[in-house]
């Protein structure tokens, strides 16, 4: 509704009266949100005034229109009266109607406050004004007297720095003799510590040291034709390539004037940047990376193992030691080498790196010099010359050597436990190191996220490409790009090999590696896979899947039977999915049990199973009425010609998941009809659970549970047996309180950032078909058991979907059968833990949720009638889904076609700007997820989910854009302030309850403490110290009473304990520390800020971060290294199959003795935690023993 305005001051400006009248509409008798409305103000024709005294207001509708007017419009009935600027203004109805286009505008765009707009265009006005003059730019290396060592200088005929208050950042732009400008941006994030001092010899100094490295740009010349700016990895000046892997994380800038520092401090203070000191910090140039000092560093590297090379270059690149230390310490790492060979040399190495990062945290005394260092890790590790690191005697276990290459350097880690693949398995051990996981990232291991502005795609093609179409050279060895696993091409990672020769296979390289797969060419049931790259490196890339071996089965025992489709043919009912018998999944399920020492694991077997088999991939569900030992294997599963007969398994599905809710979905519920009040009733929930899990272990064991934390240490499991021993010490406890933070943090940050709400009562279960044909169109069965409590069988109208949603129809309802007729199939064999979807009928429901199908996706459910508040929904038709075009090639594709795949890909990966975009359309849309980009977006989405197989990109100027540069509250970044000029107030039930959550403080833990330099203890220093800190604790520490207590039920604890059983658990305990140490340099997100022990133990990351999948990907890989190494403890506490459980138990008892004397010592506490769930392990199975013999006798 348009309403006319008269009688406005002329004083008055447009952005005073809109906030003026805001404060009006934006009460909440007008609406629950800010309201948006539109204001214009006539011009002065006689050009006396800024405007002419009279014009417009709009409002979204007639109701609110009608209800102004009643409070505020020019008649005797009027309730109240507007001033501004001492005038009444009068408020009448228009004559005319509101134009279309500014109604369907403000209700469709948020509205922003004026104030705050003109505020950012006044920082944006200073920005473009103000600028620093620097005649001298020095990158460097902090040495450790505090010293900065300028290794590269450079004075260009002019530099300025200029703020950005749109992009947060701050850029060098040097002018160039050619009148091209080179461009050093550092966004204020990355800002460690900031200096601006005057030097002892009267320069003006800016002192910046970085987070990551700064990006390099060449900007376009400024002329009429608009060009892009083009990313650099160096800077195009003598020397600068070959330092800038090494110094760029210090920047040190020698101004033209003082009045220069004043700007900068005036600018930082505009861009709200804190914390800037005026420490001096003293200069020289110590040519610590010179290259006589890297030519001969690089000629020893060559001489040397490559295990030993690998380890030197983590240093180097890790910045953990500059090139002149490494060279002074090449000697004792030759002579250590030749005395003790490659693989202790390698391990002490990777034991001195963790050691030498921590020097830069000994602030309190006198720093160790780097030699003294590598010496004392020496001398430390004669102590225990068993190897320093965990030997896993899991078979699906190896240990891999990965390095990062980011835009001016490479990162290397490992080697690293991991589960390995079908192409390492084949070759033994000892080659295993000539493989290498190459992940292509920004700096701050971010994925490559280019704006418009920059040439992304030529960056790629000379940063990326070299490396794969020509290999990577590393300390004289050469790396030629393999494959890569489908898991992995989403993080941009790759494998590369270098040549071997094998004793079983000879010469190996990456070209017959690729030939041993298998067939791919001439395929009858594929004919074009060799004419389409990235279909063929799909294909190859079955062969590099994570799986665990299990077993080899016989050709007679393999079947082929046919898919089920539809009678049109258009839909395959069993698409991905075949048949295992009940027999030999229970074999499978016992080897894979069997890898792990002790056969531990949950009882039964899994009724389904992802598997590789031979050149197939999908899923196995277990068919009784298969006899004896079968798999059936169908079409839609058989993806390329290999012999081998070994079943490789990706995943068995032995438990039911939790169902969550998340952003998109809520989107799509709230759309279908749900309403705010029923997510709103379920966080409230969830965050009650949160806040009151600290005051028990039972309530923190069940929120750890539900959300996946401590899984790695089994803190769930260890909390629940506390809670049965009448335990409540640890609540008292320093760590225990700080891991509950970390992990409350965890669960509130998930519900704020991502709405990752539990749903009681819903489930999360893979998808398998009814081979028996006992459903009906539109029926499932789902038939849950839980580690504990009853089986449950779903009944009833069920809400069926499949991450990710983002078509109106991709949630629909299907029919639960409930519990099985006693005669059915289902009662024969309930497939638990799984969901399974009927044959009948014209189309496949797994193909209308987000088109889905059984090769190994997973659906949450949400049975009605359990939980009736979402019971409102009205669905919609589901997508048709069609099957994207492949990009094909006029001949066959070779491993060049597949690299050049990857390099595209790295550029092209628009599936998460995709999904962003629909759910911010939908937020600012009337029409929510029905407006016609949204639409669009759900089938840009399908195909940029099939580009890995298809090799058809998404054009990125094709996909939709939000119709407001402003976003919604919920979408800002958490490294970013919240301000009305760039974030609005999102109406939508993902806003509400974003705002709903208060996040904490970061819980921050504690950093670890610094490393003691304690003299090496005797065997018997260390027990008589074990038994005097015990029995000085037993009085105070409620737990280690009650735990001594329940031990001395099962063994005498005042028994001194054996020499050798203390030599190993005090050997155990070095390895553990080492290993978590590295794990928490390793998966932090800065390379210089570890993750606490509370972090590692809980299996979280609580820093901040602009990319949080960044931080997904990164906890992930936490807690299975967590995992790995906790399993690896408790492997060695256990002993061989052939020892007893009282010797266990014996063990444990001693570890979680020496836990308690390391517990103010970083690792000391967590591993008390695994010592714990140990002895309950161990006494679980004495009394199994006890039990069997009590049968035995008796029966």
């Amino acid at each position: 509704m348009e309403i006319f305005m008269r009688n406005i001051d002329f004083s008055v400006t447009h952005n005073r009266l809109t906030s003026e009248l805001g404060k009006i509409l934006h009460g909440s008798h007008y609406s629950s949100t800010p309201i948006n409305f539109h204001v214009l103000l006539f011009r002065d024709k006689k050009g006396h005034h800024q405007h002419a005294g009279r014009g417009t207001l709009t409002l979204p509708s007639q109701q609110v229109g009608h209800k102004f007017l009643d409070e505020y419009g020019d008649n005797s009935a009027a309730l109240r009266s507007f001033m501004i600027g001492g005038r009444r203004v009068k408020f009448t109805p228009s004559r005319n109607m509101a134009r279309r286009d500014i109604v369907e505008s403000i209700n469709r765009l948020p509205y922003l406050n004026p104030a705050a707009l003109e505020e950012k265009d006044r920082i944006e006005r200073v920005f473009r004004e103000e600028k620093v003059s620097v005649k001298t730019l020095q990158f460097g290396w902090e040495c450790r007297d505090s010293i900065f060592s300028a290794e590269w200088a450079y004075s260009p005929q002019k530099c300025h720095i200029f703020f950005s208050d749109e992009r947060r950042e701050l850029r060098f732009r040097m002018s160039q003799a050619d009148d091209t400008i080179l461009a050093i941006a550092i966004r204020f994030s990355n800002l460690r510590t900031k200096s601006v001092h005057t030097s002892h010899s009267g320069e003006p100094v800016i002192f910046l040291t970085l987070e990551t490295p700064p990006t390099f740009e060449l900007e376009p010349l400024e002329d009429d034709e608009p060009r892009l700016r083009i990313r650099l990895s160096c800077l195009p000046l003598p020397e600068h390539a070959r330092l800038v892997p090494y110094v760029s994380l210090a920047l040190r800038c020698v101004c033209k004037s003082f009045k220069d520092l004043q700007t900068f401090l005036q600018l930082c203070k505009e861009a709200k940047i804190h914390y800037i000191n005026d420490m001096e910090c003293l200069v020289e140039q110590r040519h610590l990376f010179a290259r006589h000092v890297e030519e001969e560093l690089e000629r020893r590297l060559r001489c040397l193992n490559w295990c030993i090379a690998f380890q030197i270059e983590s240093l180097l690149r890790s910045l953990s030691v500059d090139m002149t230390e490494m060279l002074s310490l090449m000697p004792h790492i030759e002579n250590l080498a030749n005395a003790k060979g490659k693989r202790y040399t390698a391990e002490i190495l990777a034991y001195f790196g963790q050691e030498a990062f921590k020097l830069w945290y000994d602030s309190n005394e006198e720093p160790e010099s780097i030699l003294a260092c590598f010496l004392r890790v020496q001398r430390d590790s004669e102590v225990h010359p068993q190897s320093l690191t965990l030997q896993s005697t899991d078979p699906n276990l190896f240990k891999a050597y990965h390095i990062e290459v980011t835009p001016t350097t490479m990162r290397f880690s490992g080697p690293h436990l991991e589960r390995s693949n079908r192409i390492i398995r084949r070759y033994h051990p000892d080659h295993h190191e000539s493989f290498l996981r190459v992940s292509f990232v920004d700096e701050g291991r971010l994925h490559y996220r280019f704006d418009r502005e920059v040439n992304g795609q030529d960056f790629i093609k000379k940063r990326v490409g070299p490396i794969l179409l020509q290999g990577l050279s590393i300390a004289g060895r050469e790396f030629k790009f393999l494959a890569y696993s489908q898991s992995a091409l989403k993080e941009h990672a790759v494998w590369f090999v270098k040549p071997f020769r094998d004793s079983d296979h000879g010469y190996v390289d990456a070209r017959n590696i690729i030939e041993s797969i298998g067939s791919f060419d001439n395929l009858s049931f594929d004919k074009i896979l060799m004419f389409c790259p990235a279909r063929y490196g799909a294909r190859i890339s079955q062969a590099f899947t994570a799986t665990d071996i299990s077993v080899t089965i016989d050709p007679e025992e393999v079947l082929s039977v046919e898919d089920i489709n539809t009678e049109s043919g258009d839909y395959c009912f069993t698409d991905g999915v075949g048949t295992i018998s009940r027999d030999l999944a229970i074999e499978v399920s016992q080897k894979l049990k069997s890898n792990r020492q002790r056969g531990r694991g949950r009882r039964g077997y899994a009724r389904a199973l992802q598997v590789r088999f031979q050149g197939s991939k999908g899923m196995l569900s277990v068919d009784h009425t298969l006899g004896g030992r079968a798999i059936c294997l169908r079409p839609s599963m058989v993806k390329f010609e290999d012999t081998s007969l070994e079943i490789e398994v990706a995943r068995a599905f032995d438990k039911p998941g939790p169902s969550f809710l998340n952003r998109p979905l809520i989107m799509l519920l709230e759309n279908l009809g749900v309403r705010y009040e029923v997510f709103k009733d379920f966080q409230d929930r969830t965050v009650y659970e949160a806040e009151q899990s600290a005051q028990s272990l039972e309530r923190a064991a069940r929120l750890l549970e539900i959300y996946g934390l401590g899984s790695s240490f089994r803190l769930p499991s260890v909390m629940l047996t506390l809670t049965k021993l009448n335990v409540f010490d640890r609540l008292s406890n320093r760590f225990y309180r700080q891991m509950m933070n970390c992990a409350i943090y965890h669960v509130l940050r998930l519900l704020k950032n991502h709405a990752r709400i539990p749903i009681p009562g819903a489930w999360t279960l893979v998808g398998v078909a009814d081979v028996h044909k006992f459903l009906q169109e539109g029926e499932i069965f789902a038939c849950i058991k839980p580690l504990e409590g009853p089986i449950i069988y779903l009944e009833g109208p069920v809400i069926i979907s499949r991450s990710p949603t983002i078509h109106p129809g991709d949630v629909q309802i299907a029919r639960a059968i409930g519990k099985p007729p006693k005669d059915s199939c289902f009662a024969q064999e309930p497939l638990y833990n799984t969901v399974v979807f009927s044959v009948l009928g014209s189309r496949p429901m797994p193909s209308c949720l987000g088109g889905g199908d059984l090769d190994g996706d997973v659906y949450n459910l949400i049975p009605l009638n359990q939980v009736p508040a979402f019971g409102d929904i009205k669905t919609r038709d589901p997508a048709q889904y069609a099957p994207a075009k492949k990009k094909l090639l006029d001949r066959r594709s070779t491993m060049k076609d597949v690299a050049e795949f990857v390099m595209e890909y790295i550029n092209s990966d628009v599936v998460g700007i995709i999904a962003i975009n629909w759910l911010i359309i939908a937020d600012q849309s009337e029409q929510g997820i029905f407006d016609e980009k949204c639409m669009t977006l759900s089938g840009l989405h399908s195909d940029a989910v099939d580009y890995p197989k298809t090799g058809n990109p998404v054009a990125v100027n094709s996909i939709p854009k939000p119709p407001s540069s402003v976003k919604p509250d919920w979408n800002a970044p958490e490294t970013v302030d919240l301000d009305s000029a760039r974030y609005y107030r999102s109406r939508r039930a993902i806003g509400r309850l974003f705002r709903d959550i208060t996040l904490p403080e970061n819980p921050n833990p504690s950093r670890r403490p610094r490393r003691q330099r304690s003299s090496e203890r005797t065997i018997d220093e260390l027990t008589s110290a074990m038994d005097n800190n015990l029995s000085m604790t037993d009085d105070a520490d409620e737990v280690v009473q009650t735990v001594r207590d329940w031990i001395n039920d099962f063994i005498d604890t005042s028994q001194q304990l054996p020499t050798e059983t203390i030599e190993q658990v005090k050997g155990l305990f070095q390895k553990y520390v080492s290993g978590l140490t590295s794990i928490c340099n390793t998966y932090s997100l800065s390379y210089y800020r570890p993750l606490t022990e509370e972090e590692a133990v809980v299996g979280t990351i609580v820093q901040k971060t602009s990319q949080p999948r960044l931080r997904q990907d990164m906890t992930a890989k936490l807690r299975e290294q967590t995992d790995i190494l906790v399993r690896g403890i408790r492997e060695e506490l256990a002993g061989g199959d052939d020892e007893e459980p009282d010797e266990y138990l014996t063990r444990a008892w001693a570890a979680w003795k020496l836990s308690i004397l390391k517990r103010s010592s970083f690792g000391g506490e967590s591993f008390g935690w695994i010592c714990i769930g140990a002895i309950s392990d161990a006494i679980k199975g004495i009394e199994e023993i006890t039990l069997e013999g009590l049968r035995r006798r008796f029966y």
